[in-house]
């Protein structure tokens, strides 16, 4: 398994997508479906199975084999349509500017350094950090890691507050 994962580039691999798909596992089982994605880091397998409508993910430390029916595909958007991934993760413009402001206003009651234009989207936070749409802990850039550390706290910390706390629209107050 090791060697097929990793004997292929990324684009080798993206062409393989959506292809009917059979892992086998170490201990013997076999697991079926179309395949929807693999981690680039862990290597991890997800497989769509349409007949179940069900996802499963397959830990790459538990796959023996892996086989690709050529033949057999179905369209991503079918899969990301079934999974209603579509219209549930679409950003909206008024959805990001909201987010935005939210984050703004929580960075700024607190006092921490920040810089933004009205223009512009990102957020320069502590003379060196940025946070990029959409706003979220992953979206935190900066080269010194003691920095991009803490206002990812920040950012994280405040939008799973701001969830808690029952509202929907990430404001906390």
């Amino acid at each position: 398994m090791a060697d097929f994962i990793y004997s292929k580039t990324s684009e080798q691999l993206l062409e393989l997508l959506g292809h009917y798909t059979t892992v086998t596992l170490k201990n013997q089982k076999s697991i079926t479906g179309y395949l929807y994605t693999i981690d680039p880091t862990s290597k991890h397998v997800v497989m769509y199975d349409n007949k179940d409508q069900r996802v499963s993910v397959v830990m790459n430390s538990s796959i023996q084999d892996l086989n690709i029916d050529s033949e057999d595909h179905i369209d991503l958007h079918i899969i990301d349509a079934a999974l209603k991934y579509q219209n549930e993760n679409r950003f909206t413009n008024e959805w990001l500017e909201k987010r935005r402001q939210d984050l703004i206003q929580h960075l700024e009651k607190h006092r921490i350094p920040i810089q933004y234009q009205l223009n512009e989207p990102v957020i320069h936070v502590l003379g060196c950090a940025r946070v990029e749409s959409p706003y979220a802990a992953t979206s935190v850039v900066c080269d010194n890691a003691l920095i991009r550390k803490r206002v990812r706290d920040i950012v994280l910390d405040f939008f799973n507050s701001s969830s808690n706390n029952g509202s929907s629209n990430g404001n906390s107050q």
